[in-house]
């Protein structure tokens, strides 16, 4: 869930271990030899995700046939979408689609992947604007790029959607046994647009018009145990949180403890 824009006049605060990915300014020598009166200002923090505890795996103690009936039972029953059933083969799978709408943010994909987060500030003079949201989930934040005298400031949007498949695979162990494995590959769409306004230094000099742009698109794709990166460098991390994992054996052994 996206944090709400949050206007300070405090100094901007800094996170320890955070990692500065931008930090733009114009001194106020840059242009003309005096102090221009308008000035912005953006810095952003990211902070990579931990890595979680996942459990994959269960032991039924139920025969291969009725352990197999019982979870399409409960998995129907969830109301979860199951793409793919080979009872010959002791393999099924199921596909999960989650979209975080920033009017009604409660589908969050941030509940089933983490990618850390990051902490953004915006200066206009002595105003700050704070946000901090998880990179997984959609949000706003405003940032500022020097041009050609003077500031193109953007108001941002970052659309999420996730897609996930897990594989399970049902695997008789003995006459009254059943192993329950599960495999997930995630696949995180991130998609950046918004607006744009240039404004010079002098601040009796209106702000140019209003441009649009993106929507610009990054992919991240990974799986339960191999976190998956953006195509920058240096860039972003995700990870399987575990929740989807742990709710899908649950469903398969409700007696285990997970």
């Amino acid at each position: 869930m996206h944090e709400p824009f949050q206007r300070t006049r405090s100094p901007r605060s800094s996170w320890s271990r955070a990692i500065a990915l931008t930090a733009l300014s114009i001194p106020a020598w840059t242009f003309g030899c005096g102090a221009p009166d308008r000035s912005f200002e953006s810095t952003a923090h990211y902070e990579p995700p931990s890595a979680h505890a996942v459990v994959v795996e269960t032991v039924v103690d139920l025969p291969f046939d009725e352990a197999w009936d019982a979870l399409i039972r409960r998995l129907s029953a969830a109301s979860y979408e199951i793409a793919t059933l080979e009872k010959a083969s002791h393999f099924l799978a199921i596909d999960l689609k989650r979209s975080s709408d920033l009017a009604s943010p409660t589908d969050r994909p941030g509940r089933y992947v983490d990618c850390g987060r990051t902490l953004r500030t915006f200066s206009d003079g002595d105003e700050v604007e704070r946000f901090e949201y998880a990179v997984a989930d959609s949000s706003r934040h405003r940032e500022v790029d020097t041009v050609e005298h003077g500031y193109r400031v953007s108001d941002v949007v970052r659309q999420v959607d996730l897609e996930a498949r897990v594989n399970i695979y049902l695997q008789p162990e003995g006459e009254r046994r059943t192993r329950i494995t599960l495999n997930t590959r995630y696949d995180l769409d991130i998609e950046v647009s918004g607006d744009a306004e240039v404004f010079e230094t002098d601040p009796s000099r209106p702000a140019g018009p209003t441009i649009s742009f993106g929507p610009r698109r990054e992919s991240i794709r990974f799986t339960t145990f191999q976190p998956g990166h953006d195509s920058r460098s240096g860039g972003l991390v995700c990870r399987a949180t575990g929740e989807l994992e742990h709710a899908l054996i649950a469903l398969a052994n409700p007696a285990a403890a997970i």
